[in-house]
This record gives C-alpha cells, sequence and structure tokens, in this order.
C-alpha cells in the first residue's frame, strides 16, 4: 500500500536540529528517556528514530556532536535495528529486569556506555541534560546519576517539545492518514451499537476495521461507554455491559499511525434519554465550533479554551468542562502545548490540535466531543470529515 510515512531523512534531519539547540544552549550530552507506555512513552525514541520501545526501556545518549546511541535491554538490540533507524545500539546492564539469562550478550554498564560516548564527542563533557524524567523509575534516575558521578543534571524537555510544535508536510499527511483511520473507526462503531451487544464486541469491530487500514494500535485504549455509571468518568473502561435501549453511548477513538496519533470522540443517543443529553450535547458542539473559528495564526492559544467553557457555561455546565479542552497532537496523544489559560503564545501555521469539550460528571453520565485540526494560513482546517449534528440511533 502507498500510505504516507516519515522519511528516513527527516529523522536525521530532527537530531541535527536537536544538536543545534544542544549547542547552542551549552550543552555536551543529553539523556533521552523512553518506554513502552502507549500515550506518553514512545514519543521521544519515535521522533528521533523511529523506534518504539516495546517491553525493555530505552535511552539516547545524543551528544552536540557526532552519532547518537541508544542503550536498551538484552532482547532488544536486533529488535532496534530491524524497526527503526538506528544502528548504533548497546546494551546495558541497567535494562536487565534479571529473569533470564543471556550468555551471549554484549553488555555494559550505562557508565561504561556514557564514557563511550564521551571518548567520540571528543572534547570534556561538561553540562548535560534529560528529556523524559518523569517516565523514568526512581532506581534507573538514581542509576542515571551514579553512573555520570551526580553531576548536575538539567531537565531540558523544552528543546525537543519546540521541534515538534510546528508540523512538517510529511507529518501533516501522517497525521491526516492517521485521522482518516480513526473516522473510519469511529463510522464502525456507530454502525455495531445494537441493543444487547457488549461495549467490548463494538470496539472489537472498531479495531478491526482500523487494524485493516494500518493502524499500528492504539494511542490510548478503545473506549465504548453506555449508561449513565460507565460514560459519566473521564476515562471509561470498554466492560462486558451488554447495550440497553434508551442510553448514551459515548466513543472514544485514538488510533496510532506510524508513530503519530489521533483522537475523534461522539456522544450517541440510542431511543429516548434525559432531554439534558441532547442540550448538552448541542452545547459541546457549538463549543467545537468557537474554537474553531479562534484557531487562526496571530490568535492566543488561551482564548479558545476560555471561550469554549463560556458556550457550555451558558447552558449552566460550566462544573462539568472538568479540563482543558484543547492540547497539541502529534508522536504522543496529550502533547504539548494544551490550550489553557497558561498558553499565551500566538498559534501557528502547521499546529495541529485536538479540540476536545468534555461534559463529565452528570446524574445522566458525561461525554467528550473531539476532532482534530491542522492550522493553516487560512484558519483550523478540519482532520475528518464526520457530521456536527447530534447522532441519534432508533
Amino acid at each position: 500500500m502507498n500510505l504516507p510515512r516519515i522519511p528516513k531523512e527527516e529523522f536525521e534531519v530532527r537530531r541535527k536540529k536537536l544538536q543545534e539547540k544542544m549547542k547552542e544552549e551549552g550543552y555536551d550530552l543529553l539523556f533521552i528517556y523512553a518506554n513502552d507506555g502507549a500515550v506518553f512513552g514512545q514519543e521521544h525514541t519515535r521522533y528521533l528514530f523511529n523506534y518504539t520501545p516495546h517491553f525493555e526501556d530505552a535511552c539516547i545518549l545524543m551528544p552536540a556532536e557526532g552519532e547518537a546511541l541508544l542503550v536498551t535491554g538484552y532482547e532488544s538490540e536486533e529488535y532496534v535495528k530491524t524497526s527503526s533507524f538506528c544502528r548504533n545500539v548497546q546494551v546495558v546492564e541497567e535494562f536487565n529486569y534479571g529473569a533470564h539469562d543471556f550468555p551471549f550478550a554484549n553488555v555494559v554498564s550505562l557508565k561504561e556506555a556514557i564514557q563511550n560516548v564521551q571518548t567520540l564527542y571528543n572534547k570534556p563533557v561538561e553540562k548535560m541534560g534529560v528529556i523524559g524524567k518523569e517516565k523514568m523509575t526512581i532506581d534507573f534516575y538514581y542509576l542515571l546519576l551514579d553512573a555520570i558521578d551526580n553531576k548536575n543534571l538539567d531537565e531540558v524537555d523544552q528543546m525537543i517539545l519546540d521541534l515538534r510544535l510546528y508540523k512538517t508536510d510529511n507529518e501533516i499527511k501522517v497525521i491526516e492518514y492517521a485521522y482518516y483511520i480513526a473516522e473510519k473507526g469511529m463510522e464502525a462503531a456507530i454502525n455495531a451499537i445494537k441493543v444487547g451487544k457488549t461495549e467490548r464486541e463494538i470496539a472489537a469491530e472498531v479495531e478491526y476495521v482500523m487494524r485493516n487500514l494500518g493502524s499500528e494500535g492504539m494511542g490510548i485504549d478503545t473506549m465504548v461507554a453506555s449508561g449513565s455509571v460507565n460514560s459519566a468518568p473521564i476515562i471509561a473502561r470498554t466492560t462486558f455491559k451488554q447495550i440497553e435501549q434508551n442510553e448514551l453511548v459515548v466513543l472514544t477513538i485514538a488510533p496510532r499511525y506510524e508513530g503519530y496519533h489521533a483522537a475523534i470522540a461522539r456522544p450517541v443517543i440510542l431511543g429516548e434519554v434525559n432531554p439534558a443529553v441532547e442540550e448538552a450535547i448541542k452545547a459541546a458542539i457549538r463549543a467545537q465550533e468557537i474554537a474553531q473559528e479562534l484557531l487562526v495564526p496571530g490568535n492566543n492559544g488561551n482564548e479558545v479554551d476560555s471561550a469554549s467553557r463560556k458556550v457550555v457555561a451558558e447552558k449552566g455546565l460550566e462544573k462539568h468542562f472538568v479540563y482543558t479542552g484543547g492540547h497539541s497532537i502529534g508522536v504522543s496523544e496529550f502533547e504539548p502545548p494544551s490550550l489553557n489559560a497558561s498558553f499565551k503564545q500566538p498559534i501557528a501555521e502547521n499546529m495541529v490540535f485536538s479540540v476536545d469539550i468534555p461534559i463529565f460528571f452528570n446524574d445522566w453520565g458525561g461525554f467528550r466531543y473531539e476532532n482534530g485540526f491542522h492550522i493553516t494560513a487560512d484558519g483550523a482546517r478540519p482532520l475528518q470529515k464526520l457530521d456536527k449534528d447530534v447522532i441519534r440511533i432508533q
């Protein structure tokens, strides 16, 4: 299939840009951590080397000049080479989980791996930074500090987040296709809703369609939540509960394609429900329309959330708008920045945002209404073609 992908050359450009930022800020070496967490864990290694850790964690040792080294555990060395654009891999004993023996592995300590990178760097390593510290286990963080003799280690995530904020043409094409997958998954979900089906049966049909279209997995678990109890919380577990007549069914679909995420969410009314449900859905749709109108280059990001909240508040639902209603999206499903009160940076071309209007913790349940938008010179271009009407199934 001739589907969009990020070419190898673009990953090389990314690494060079990060090294340029390192030089500008005086950093000699960065430690860039990743794990197999679906939402946030894989973002940095996926962005720099197209590598998604699975089972074993990984850490990129990035010098300001020269080739980066990726260190990981025993089982991942060849997996890195066959699944990514990284060829400079070293197994370190700190990533051994201890349950198996690997007698033929070439293993060094993390300290030795760092020293090898320092030798190739061919100059004193004085200023060091870490990206992804919040994902590290406390044990690994202290092992890292010990490996660098407890020297100062600055948290510098913003270096890479600044690079990720503006998407390239290739990234836009990949994200567009991820949203196409999500859209088809949503259509399958709506068509699958029938009295007597379980939430998990509906989710299975959704994920089958998306896998056939090229999804590599989910950015967050597919959520099918029905009834006032299951739909009320922000995060829902898809269960064996059977769909019943006259209830709300809430769908949150977030596939990952080539490392990039998409997210679409819809509430669906099955039969007759509390009239307050439809009024809340209409308010959420209008709030998202207002957000879309404000997603224009030059507008400040914080204006989007406050305007959306105002629409919902006019319907008496302000306390149910329980989180910030917009965030960037890319190699993480919740990629900074969030369009919250503190984000006063102007919106610019080639940013990509998910506008997620939440209405949760009601007596009748709750839902999110979520779409993706690409910021162009003319404003926010929707990344999906789904109708914006209230969805009803009789």
